[in-house]
């Protein structure tokens, strides 16, 4: 028995950059105490205890999942507004999607930092949702819409303020300083790893990046190396050198082993997805 939030937030989380956190990575599988930052909007999310999530390539879903009795779904939105402009909208009522309406089903409460008011779907009287907002101080709100049976929504009533009192605001980046994208900056102190193949679980190969220059690689085949001799395969240990793209050249990570020959490999971003050696990676702290 599963519970899903799915939390959209937009084309802002396809640009995101690390600020001492992890940017979100597509097709990425993230884990409780995780955390991603969608820049534009300064909005910083960490995934709460007993959480997994997984942002699907190209998508503007991330989606998370938690043992209990029933689905109930939750969807996040980012503007540029304030609580007094969302509460006008609220009582309005607005579309949830073609042919789905909402209106307010309660009146708006105000606890704290956090406006919340039950909503009823017009088209369905066997519905119902949690309307919850924040803002930060820079000018963003997050606003989240929590629904499901209504049978099952009154288990959630009193338990739904984490769902945007867990996030953290911070100054918003414009998209111009987010264009280049610094290798050297995000790979320096991180564990890298790559599947075996699309939708898989086992990891192939991973590398640890450490701070003082020096990393240990564990590779169950050729992996990132491919193209290169078994002799790679297994754990090794060694040094690295990252150099960003500069006059026309590709990222590269260089490997310094230490009873084997280096190996460079090419660094590549496209949209959301992070690439070496043309194969998918991630990567995060370790």
């Amino acid at each position: 028995m599963r519970l899903k939030y799915y939390f959209t937030l937009f084309i802002y989380l396809n640009v995101s950059i690390v600020i001492a956190q992890d940017r979100l990575q597509g097709g990425k599988p993230y884990t409780a105490g995780e955390s991603f930052l969608a820049p534009m909007v300064g909005m910083k999310v960490t995934l709460p205890e007993n959480w997994k999530g997984y942002y699907p390539h190209n998508s503007e879903i991330f989606a998370m999942a938690n043992d209990t009795s029933v689905d109930v779904r939750c969807m996040y939105f980012a503007n540029q507004t304030n609580l007094k402009k969302l509460a006008s909208n609220w009582k309005k009522g607005f579309p949830l999607a073609e042919g789905l309406s909402i209106k307010l089903g309660s009146r708006i409460n105000n606890d704290g930092d956090i406006m919340s008011a039950k909503v009823l779907i017009e088209s369905n009287t066997n519905i119902e949702g949690q309307l919850l907002a924040r803002c930060g101080a820079f000018g963003y709100c997050i606003t989240a819409m929590v629904y499901g049976q209504v049978s099952e929504m009154k288990n959630y009533q009193d338990k739904l303020n984490p769902i945007v009192s867990q996030i953290e605001f911070v100054k918003p980046i414009p998209r111009s300083e987010l264009e280049v994208f610094d290798w050297q900056k995000e790979l320096t102190g991180k564990y890298l790893f790559a599947y075996d193949r699309a939708q898989s679980s086992k990891k192939e190969s991973q590398v640890w990046l450490n701070l003082d220059g020096t990393f240990k690689s564990k590779m169950k085949g050729t992996g990132i190396f491919k193209n290169e001799a078994g002799k790679y395969k297994g754990t090794k240990k060694g040094s690295y050198l990252i150099y960003n793209e500069k006059n026309g050249e590709p990222a590269k990570l260089v490997l310094l082993f230490t009873k084997l020959p280096e190996v460079t490999l090419q660094l590549e971003k496209k949209e959301d997805q992070f690439y070496i050696n043309n194969q998918v990676f991630y990567f995060s702290n370790h």
